[in-house]
């Protein structure tokens, strides 16, 4: 998509909205970054047959036009080529970098820099004065400026521009005049590395400027970020990272996945061939630290993993019998080399002018002096103590305090000043607090902000029980507003018959699974948790293994009809044949099956292949989305295991799908509370969550994907259809934990419970009725110091907790 940026100031350039450019465009097919020309396909003579699979995307084609390959001269053709000309004296067109004509991704954003030199200055106030940096460095995004040239002639262009992201690693850019790249040496032209602006003048090898002929009127400049010139090394990391995978199955299997040091072996007997792989490999590395130190002459990260890589290798050589007792040391090879991978593929260059002149003529000073960069540093020092946040609401604004990152504050910020501000009239300051602690001390002082944002699960029932917060069922059109919501999700924020906070985003669960493995293994996808016991013994047969937190019960529980309280919620529901079944078969997996205790990583087990299925969450998910390139179309997600229910369904009930949540305040205002509600509802509602998550995903990258609770936003958002049915059948199973005074408890003696059986051998049922007492003597005291019952228990109060007892009906909707 192309867009270009509307309304930008003059003076200060601020994040504006961007404007899709339509209408037809050609494009040549290519993958963008990897390589700088466009594919090569072979034909045979006659009829052949072009197949355009169907995306989730609509588009349309008018037209497909296959043209010889192009051959992009050398500069010498090209410079041998000019008419004899030359550029008026005195030409220098200058251009602000941040002021660009159009881009092909809105993650790439004007970014504001306190170099003494970057114009407009952004000392003592945020003023976004360059373009670029780590929101331009993913191969195939492209920047486009226009060129007003005055005449005919020959001219130089020269760049303020900084590669400072990863330390002596240069980055690459195809550099095209009018949607052409003049000459071979800017297919992939290099910019090296520097900690700060300097200037860089497109030259040869020897430094001389490159020439350009433009002839009078306007040209458009275009910059693509790629990083062609890595692909060999990123091609042979990915074989080698291969066979080093291969390498330590075999290991494994020999060995049995242990590492035993008093027993004696001989790799070449036990062994045949190991020695000569690794040799193999160790030539490879030598090979790819050559190529990494023909592109970057001083040693970086990368060229210092390889030489890590060949160093363990090397000392395993020496010593071929150690071989099988090394298996964590290869293992760390490989998740080291990896690694490099997107270290390879980050093209992170900062820009703030571009400069086009007459080809001998004199550029201005790009490079800010010792003294300049001192009284810079100085005069942002003074200016850090002004405009301080106040988490006061003395100023009439709608007080909002939000716990997360600094760019969801902006984008907030940003939506409320264009849209819920002027729809209401009422003005909004969002602040940004650290942690919870900062409501609790709020709260103590009495200066509570009216609405909070991103807070734990915890803290609404906690200020709901000491009264400071607002029962959002008393408001009106609340019925309405809680229909967007699973009922299941909001039980952790009911007291007294009212909700006093709803789920800003959902963290959901799903079972993972590595295609590639199940596949060698014959297993199929289980289903159920049956079928789980079923293919444990395959799965460490071949020194694999399942993963479960040992932290969450919420599924084997739930899915067990357990209710961890008394509907009455004045003790702990724990005490019941179905209670005593699931916590048996909870600790069965570890104390029986032989599940891992311990994770460190899931992901890196994951990634590595140790734990080819495993039930985890959104974090995981982005975390492979975004940081295992080279695993990518192995892996997919699946509901989690399952119980089978009397009528054939089957039940995947779990919890845990809190992390953020959002809730109001009493004031001493009925209005404000009013204006806080409408705000909230706002925010919650599926048009601003959608916009929201697809603002934070679209200027900030991938990784931003934002999960919210608002079903209908959370479908909206770029997720793979296939994997987007599968959390939302997931959803419908969502159920928390309610919470009573003293619940905390629950979950605490629960684990204890856990390590006395799994740990110290205790018995199931001895231990868990141990768990309970403590339990219901925790309810039973805090419920006495919030005046529920009386010293002695006495008390006819009741918590009527709520049920859910069948799957949410408003998934069906939205699932495709």
């Amino acid at each position: 998509m192309l867009s270009k940026d509307r309304n930008a100031p003059e003076a200060i350039v601020t994040r504006s909205k961007a404007e899709e450019i339509s209408g037809w465009k050609t494009k040549k097919l290519s993958e963008g970054g990897a390589y700088a020309t466009p594919f090569v396909w072979k034909f045979k003579q006659g009829a052949n047959i072009l197949r355009i699979g169907a995306l989730k995307e609509t588009a349309a084609l008018e037209s497909i036009t296959l043209r010889p390959a192009l051959t992009v001269p050398a500069y010498s053709q090209v410079r041998a080529s000019y008419p004899p000309s030359q550029a008026a004296k005195g030409t220098l067109i200058e251009l602000e970098a941040e002021k660009y004509a159009q881009k092909n991704s809105t993650s790439i954003l004007n970014q504001y820099n306190r170099d003494p030199l970057t114009t407009p200055e952004s000392m003592s106030k945020v003023a976004m004065n360059a373009l670029g940096g780590f929101n331009w460095s993913t191969g195939g995004q492209a920047v486009s400026w226009t060129l007003d040239v005055p005449e005919d002639g020959l001219y130089k262009i020269a760049l303020r521009a900084k590669a400072s992201n990863k330390k002596n690693q240069a980055v690459f850019r195809t550099i095209s005049i009018d949607g052409q790249v003049p000459f071979q040496e800017l297919l992939s032209y290099k910019f090296p590395y520097n900690s700060e602006f300097k200037g860089v003048t497109l030259s040869d090898g020897q430094g001389k400027p490159f020439e350009f002929y433009l002839t009078k009127g306007t040209h458009m400049l275009t910059m693509e970020a790629t990083y062609a010139p890595y692909m060999p090394i990123i091609m042979g990391i990915e074989q080698t990272s291969h066979e080093v995978r291969n390498i330590l199955l075999e290991i494994r299997t020999i060995t049995g996945n242990r590492e035993d040091k008093y027993r004696v072996w001989d790799v070449s007997r036990d062994m045949p061939g190991m020695t000569e792989r690794l040799q193999a490999l160790e030539q490879q590395f030598i090979r790819l630290a050559a190529e990494m130190k023909s592109i970057n002459p001083l040693t970086n990260d990368v060229t210092q993993a390889f030489r890590n890589s060949i160093k363990d290798l090397d000392s395993l050589l020496k010593k071929p019998d150690s071989i099988p007792n090394s298996q964590t040391r290869i293992a760390a090879i490989q998740q080291s080399i990896d690694a490099i991978v997107p270290t390879l593929k980050n093209s992170s260059l900062l820009l703030d002018k571009i400069y086009v002149a007459e080809a001998d003529s004199k550029l201005p000073r790009m490079k800010s002096s010792f003294f300049e960069n001192v009284r810079g540093s100085f005069t942002s020092l003074a200016a850090s103590f002004k405009n301080r946040e106040k988490l006061d609401n003395e100023t009439g604004e709608l007080n909002v305090w939000m716990m997360m990152g600094r760019d969801y504050i902006d984008e907030l910020q940003s939506l409320a000043d264009q849209q819920f501000t002027p729809e209401t009239g009422i003005k909004v300051k969002v602040n940004l607090i650290q942690n919870a602690d900062v409501l609790t001390m709020a709260n103590a002082a009495g200066i509570m902000p009216d609405v909070a944002l991103g807070v734990p699960q915890g803290l609404p029932f906690d200020m709901a029980l000491r009264n400071a917060t607002l029962n959002l069922s008393e408001m009106p059109g609340a019925d309405q507003f809680f229909t967007q919501f699973s009922p299941g999700v909001l039980q952790p924020f009911y007291w007294k018959g009212g909700y006093y906070a709803v789920p800003e985003t959902i963290n959901f669960k799903v079972l993972f699974y590595r295609k590639d493995i199940l596949k060698s293994l014959n297993l199929d996808v289980p289903d159920t948790w049956d079928d789980v016991l079923e293919a444990l013994p395959t799965l460490m047969q071949n020194q694999y293994s399942f993963y479960m937190d040992p932290k969450d019960f919420t599924a084997i529980f739930f899915q067990n009809h357990v209710n961890l309280y008394a509907p009455n919620g004045l003790e702990t529901g724990l005490n019941s044949p179905e209670a005593f079944k699931a916590f048996k078969m909870w600790t069965d997996f570890y104390t029986v099956q032989g599940l891992d205790r311990v994770v460190q990583s899931f992901y890196n087990n994951f990634r590595r292949g140790d734990m080819p299925m495993g039930i985890s969450d959104f974090n995981q998910y982005m975390q492979l989305l975004v940081a295992a390139p080279e695993i990518a179309g192995n892996w997919g997600i699946a509901p989690i295991p399952g119980t089978k229910a009397a009528d054939g369904t089957i039940e995947r009930w779990s919890g845990g799908s809190n992390p953020s949540n959002a809730m109001l305040f009493k004031t001493k205002s009925t209005e404000r509370q009013q204006q806080a509600w409408e705000f909230l509802r706002w925010y919650m509602s599926p048009a601003v969550q959608t916009e929201f998550g697809l603002n934070l995903e679209q200027y900030y990258g991938e990784q931003f994907r934002w999960n919210s609770s608002n079903i209908q936003a959370f479908a909206s958002l770029p997720w793979k259809e296939e994997d987007l049915n599968v959390i939302l059948e997931q959803w419908k199973w969502t159920e928390e934990i309610p919470s009573v005074p003293g619940g905390y408890m629950l979950d605490r003696e629960l684990q204890f419970a856990w390590n006395r059986v799994v740990v110290s051998g205790d018995s199931p049922r001895m231990s868990l009725e141990q768990s309970i007492k403590e339990i219901n003597r925790e309810l039973k005291r805090k419920l006495t110091e919030f005046n529920l019952i009386g010293e002695g228990g006495e008390g006819n109060v009741t918590l009527d907790l709520p049920q859910v007892n069948s799957p949410w009906k408003g998934v069906g909707q939205i699932v495709r």
